[in-house]
């Protein structure tokens, strides 16, 4: 009987060195060399005049966006294909996609509006918001024509409002030059785009009714 258990517990641990071994190997082999890491860039817009400015609630806060969980992969979605996302091999955004994106919003709205403050959702900001930018992405790639595409919804609500007096549009943007073939042409496609949500969000913020008192 002793003989029979010790026999067994080699043939156990000579199977379990060998899955160990295999398992090596496999992670051996999905390993094709360094990633490149990308991030959106902010994007330059028309500044808003003082006038204009002043319907924009003086503080405004970019809630982190929420993506479909598709996008929220380790690599970059490239394409969808034949009911298949492609993941571009060796290529990773620098942060998580949601993140990213709430970043780019404030960096652009910032450049846009001067004299505002603008910040993400989990920054530290001593002075509350006036008004929060939301955004919600299910697309966030390159199409199957090989053009950029920004799909969701973007919405704008001042703080301390019934809901019903939220600003929303629907979002469907298309790069105007086709990123097939580049990483780097998609990822700056999509940086484009994020400006071009970034103008849409001030339209958004402008257009909120206005409050009866000021606080």
């Amino acid at each position: 009987m002793m003989t029979f258990l010790h026999s067994s517990s080699m043939c156990l641990g000579k199977r379990w060195g060998q899955l160990t071994f295999l398992a090596v190997l496999g992670l051996a082999g999905c390993s094709s060399g360094p990633t490149s890491y990308y991030v959106l860039a902010p994007q330059q817009g028309t500044v808003v005049p003082s006038l204009a400015g002043m319907r924009v609630p003086q503080v405004v806060e970019v809630r982190t966006p929420s993506v479909t969980a598709r996008l929220d992969k380790d690599g970059i979605v490239q394409v969808t294909r034949n009911a298949q996302d492609h993941i571009v091999p060796g290529a990773a955004w620098s942060e998580p996609l949601n993140e990213m994106i709430g970043h780019a919003l404030v960096a652009n709205l910032r450049q846009r509006l001067p004299g505002h403050i603008v910040f993400s959702q989990n920054e530290s900001v001593a002075v509350g918001p006036g008004a929060f930018v939301e955004l919600s992405l299910s697309r966030f790639e390159e199409d199957e024509s090989g053009h950029a595409i920004i799909s969701g919804v973007l919405s704008a609500h001042r703080a301390g409002t019934p809901i019903a007096q939220a600003r929303a549009t629907s979002v469907q943007w298309v790069s105007p030059q086709p990123v097939s073939g580049s990483q780097a042409a998609l990822v700056a496609g999509l940086a484009e785009g994020v400006g071009v949500l970034s103008d849409q969000a001030i339209q958004l913020l402008s257009s909120l009714p206005t409050m009866p008192e000021q606080r």
